[in-house]
């Protein structure tokens, strides 16, 4: 007959940490870098791909862009592609999540240099007037405190600049597009523009404080 083994401490917290794992992938809350290969899924396309959300952000070759959550980089490439002369800056609560980023991107000199911020939605690194455009793809209703989020957001677009929010299907956390209106214009947001069908939609405001 063969003994149980008891499980030492490190059993224990390595147990936790799968089970915590598990509650991120097919919870509520911030995606784990762990599961950063499901962001990765080519179907995503189906939904909106790099080339039509790259249309919707309506970008200038020298615009400076922010883009909050980006993940793994399945926009990434594609939107810092598009500022030649411009500048792109990607900021995720997630260190590891920000290296998975940096290995996607391709290393020529015609990709302009994409800035990694590991930091909080909510209290962003910037100063007033940083950027023409900050964008945020499923990413919103992860944040604990999203009209604090959108408060930064406007804070360090320039005036009139564009804020640009997706939210698609199969999200646990997605906010109706009612939630986010209602969030945006106490934060300086007027709104728009919408894109998209159902569940599956951008809505840009424009920075008007």
């Amino acid at each position: 007959m063969t003994r149980r083994k008891t499980p030492t401490p490190r059993d224990r917290q390595e147990r936790e940490g799968h089970l915590a794992w598990l509650r991120g992938f097919f919870g509520r809350g911030v995606c784990p870098y762990q599961a950063a290969f499901t962001l990765l899924n080519p179907l995503r396309r189906l939904i909106l791909s790099p080339g039509q959300l790259m249309e919707r952000l309506h970008l200038e070759p020298d615009h400076r862009v922010l883009e909050l959550g980006p993940g793994p980089g399945y926009f990434t490439p594609t939107i810092a592609g598009a500022l030649p002369v411009g500048r792109l800056v990607s900021l995720d609560l997630q260190y590891e999540m920000l290296g998975l980023l940096r290995r996607r991107l391709p290393r020529s000199k015609r990709m302009p240099d994409v800035a990694l911020c590991q930091g909080d939605a909510r209290h962003l690194p910037f100063a007033p007037d940083s950027f023409d455009v900050v964008y945020l793809v499923a990413v919103l209703g992860e944040v604990p405190d999203p009209g604090q989020c959108l408060h930064a957001c406007t804070r360090v677009l320039r005036r009139g600049g564009l804020l640009s929010i997706t939210e698609q299907p199969g999200d646990p956390d997605a906010l109706s597009e009612s939630e986010i209106k209602r969030l945006a214009e106490p934060a300086g947001a007027r709104f728009r523009e919408r894109y998209g069908t159902g569940k599956s939609f951008t809505l840009n405001f424009s920075a008007d404080y």
